[in-house]
């Protein structure tokens, strides 16, 4: 019997690709002209708003030697992740991830696709409108546009019991040609498991556009579905399930991100399932994808987690950073 061995959850900022004095620095500039600030309670604000609110709170967190530590750290953080998982000996990774205009428009936007092609070919770097710098940074993400293993097998049997299961899944075994998966799957093949064939299958869930993201509840549901699923498939196989993204970003929330990660610790489905949708919109939807990895290893101890809320202006705007290995 296939089984998921182990869960992993990573962020995967850009802030993670270079020092923070440029990196940080020109994030917190472009902070200031967000559109998409959504505040703790889930409501957009503007830049202006969130600083006059949030006063001195956040000073202290902005100290040069601050950011440097929570970037070492992160980097520690991302190593001793990725060598626990190539120690498992994986057959196959399920990547949870979110699309954003990388492979669907909102001319067809599925609320979960799962692909099943040989291969992925990861998207090429792009600028982004931060400035042509951000394209290495993109780069050191894993956005290399090489082309990685999939096991197409396993994500068309995955495909056919998520349908038996009750899901409505939309599924995929190409790509149109200049276009790659995106950041959330570059992220794990490209840097996380760069050099290490592990075969993957990339699980889209749509966590940003409106009107069709899945509900946490939704999510939870999917993950225990992808056990069974795992489970029913021929063969042996040792698979693992990789969360990618978030946690809490723009403006970091510190105290949603903490109830994620103590639930997934805990084993709370109740508090998983029940997480606010509303407080889960732009870049903080992607806890979506650590709900989806939760649910799939409920059976799974915590092995470590670490997480740091990097704070990079005034107004309390940055990113959640988070690492964890379950198994």
């Amino acid at each position: 019997m296939a089984d998921i061995v182990a869960v992993a959850g990573t962020s995967h900022s850009p802030v993670l690709a270079m020092e923070p004095q440029k990196m940080w620095s020109l994030r917190a500039e472009h902070d200031k002209s967000n559109p998409e600030l959504y505040d703790t309670d889930g409501v957009v604000r503007s830049y202006g708003e969130l600083a006059e609110r949030a006063g001195d709170r956040y000073l202290a967190e902005l100290k040069p030697e601050v950011w440097d530590r929570k970037f070492q750290q992160a980097q520690d953080d991302i190593g001793r992740l990725a060598a626990d998982l190539i120690a498992l000996d994986l057959d196959a990774v399920l990547v949870v991830g979110d699309d954003q205009d990388e492979l669907f428009s909102h001319q067809n936007l599925p609320s979960i696709a799962v692909y099943h092609g040989a291969e992925m070919t990861t998207h090429h770097a792009i600028e982004m409108g931060l400035g042509p710098e951000i394209v290495e940074v993109q780069r050191l993400l894993g956005m290399d546009g090489e082309s990685y293993p999939c096991d197409a097998e396993l994500g068309r049997h995955l495909i056919e019991s998520l349908v038996e299961q009750g899901f409505d899944i939309s599924s995929s075994d190409s790509t149109a040609p200049d276009t790659g998966f995106g950041h959330a799957f570059a992220w794990v093949a490209g840097r996380l498991l760069k050099g290490h064939a592990i075969p993957t299958v990339p699980i889209l869930l749509n966590t940003y556009f409106k009107p069709n993201q899945p509900t946490p509840a939704r999510c939870y549901d999917l993950g225990v579905a992808l056990r069974k699923a795992v489970e029913a498939a021929p063969g042996d196989a040792r698979v693992g399930v990789v969360a990618s993204g978030g946690l809490s970003h723009f403006v970091v929330d510190a105290e949603l991100d903490r109830t994620l990660l103590d639930a997934m610790s805990d084993h709370d489905a109740a508090t998983l399932r029940g997480l606010p949708a509303r407080r889960l919109d732009s870049g903080t939807s992607e806890i979506r994808n650590w709900v989806t990895a939760a649910g799939a290893g409920a059976h799974l101890a915590t092995k470590w987690v670490d997480y740091q809320p990097a704070y990079r202006t005034p107004a309390g705007t940055g990113i959640g950073l988070a690492f964890g290995l379950w198994a």
